[in-house]
């Protein structure tokens, strides 16, 4: 794993706890994947990540990216 971290996600005025881990295998073809949520909630969450990761400034790893997104509370 290369990094795990805790976040919050808005759920109408509540904010819940998310787990956010991340992992780049080096050996694996150029890919991201997003596990945790709900079909259309990644797809829609995938792009968004990787758009918010270049306009920080940050260079998409040709890897393969592995996104675990684990709400503590919500539920598809």
């Amino acid at each position: 794993m290369l990094a795990k971290l805790h976040t919050f996600s808005l759920l109408g005025i509540d904010a819940l706890p998310v787990e956010v881990e991340v992992d780049v295998s080096p050996a694996a073809l150029p890919k991201t994947v997003l596990v945790g949520l709900p079909e259309q909630a990644v797809k829609e969450s995938i792009h968004r990540i990787e758009r918010a990761l270049v306009n920080s400034g940050f260079v998409l790893p040709v890897n393969r990216v592995v996104i675990n997104l684990a709400p503590t509370r919500l539920q598809p």
